[in-house]
């Protein structure tokens, strides 16, 4: 099978249409991922620390998470001492009992001989 001269003409025409397209569609979408990659190289521009002010920032944050930890340590010192206090000074549960069960008997016999002093 042989091309005549307009068979080449047409099948150069068409690989360089074809190439062109490709191309096209090609750069576009390189131009869209560098327009993507300025978008968020100048949102990280803007919104970026420097090193010396993230470096005072954890510093400010570690003094005041040493402060809050003498401060919890203080605060439970406190409650271990509030917590002996309880137990050497409390009352317990059944000595309660046993101290409301003698009021009431003594309330009982107050009733009774008021009863008996009335009648």
């Amino acid at each position: 099978m042989t091309f005549d001269t307009g068979t080449w003409w047409l099948i150069g025409i068409l690989l360089t249409a074809l190439l062109g397209i490709v191309g096209a569609l090609v750069s576009r979408s390189i131009f869209l991922q560098l327009d993507k990659n300025s978008a968020d190289i100048k949102e990280v521009r803007e919104n970026y620390t420097t090193r010396t002010s993230h470096q005072k920032d954890l510093e400010a944050m570690r003094r005041d998470m040493k402060e809050m930890r003498t401060e919890m340590r203080t605060e439970m010192r406190q409650m271990s001492e509030d917590v002996k206090d309880i137990k050497e000074n409390g009352v317990r549960r059944e000595e309660y009992l046993r101290s409301q069960l003698k009021l009431e008997n003594k309330l009982d016999r107050l009733m009774e001989l008021m009863m008996k002093g009335a009648s």
